[in-house]
């Protein structure tokens, strides 16, 4: 990375899917790294989160407003369980470790097994991407289009991943409401709008450790 370039064209495509690259050969080949990932993954995750309502409107009695939350939670739980929401989440995690960031899409699934029919949608960082040929110094920046105050309005998403072994010729994009989409990564500088791996520090050693270890 060229430290004299602004921090998304620092962080281009080319060099996001190098470095993307990069940290899933090391996660998926190096024990070391594959353990710290997962750890990662299970200490922030661990079996999901857990709603606690703490309601207290005066028009509810003591005993009415503990009934309400008790089913608000369990309609929580239930939801959480229908959707698989922990290992979702275990996943985005995973995937801001080794690919930078995580992506998903918020859709209304008629078949979920619930009276709420709110799912999630994991994206890989590579189908979120600008096909046509606009500068990073315009208002769309790799996938991501940006208000006059620079907040996300838009999100382009290929139909289809890139590196899909039965991809048809030519790609078909959706544009998805920013309200729609859920972008977790770490800006580590000022305008920073796509991640970068969280283990890229420590790729080099990774690769040093795998070969000591092979070779001990």
């Amino acid at each position: 990375q060229d430290p004299a370039l602004s921090a998304d064209a620092a962080a281009n495509p080319a060099v996001r899917c190098t470095l993307r690259n990069r940290a899933r050969y090391e996660v998926a080949n190096n024990s070391y790294a594959r353990g710290i990932v997962l750890t990662l993954a299970n200490d922030v995750i661990g079996t999901g989160p857990r709603l606690q309502m703490l309601t207290g409107s005066t028009e509810l009695t003591a005993n009415d407003s503990a009934k309400t939350n008790q089913t608000i939670e369990r309609e929580f739980t239930a939801w959480a369980k229908a959707i698989d929401l922990p290992a979702k989440l275990r996943t985005m995690r995973m995937a801001r470790a080794q690919d930078g960031e995580a992506f998903a899409m918020l859709f209304s699934n008629d078949r979920l097994d619930s009276p709420i029919k709110l799912d999630l949608k994991l994206i890989e960082a590579e189908q979120v991407t600008s096909i046509e040929l606009k500068s990073a110094w315009t208002a769309s920046v790799y996938g991501i289009e940006f208000d006059d105050f620079g907040n996300p309005s838009q999100y382009h998403i290929l139909k289809q991943h890139p590196g899909a072994a039965l991809r048809t010729s030519g790609q078909a994009v959706e544009h998805i409401p920013a309200a729609s989409m859920i972008h977790w990564f770490r800006a580590d500088r000022p305008g920073q709008s796509r991640g970068l791996p969280d283990i890229l520090p420590a790729l080099p050693l990774f690769a040093q450790l795998r070969r000591y270890t092979l070779a001990v």
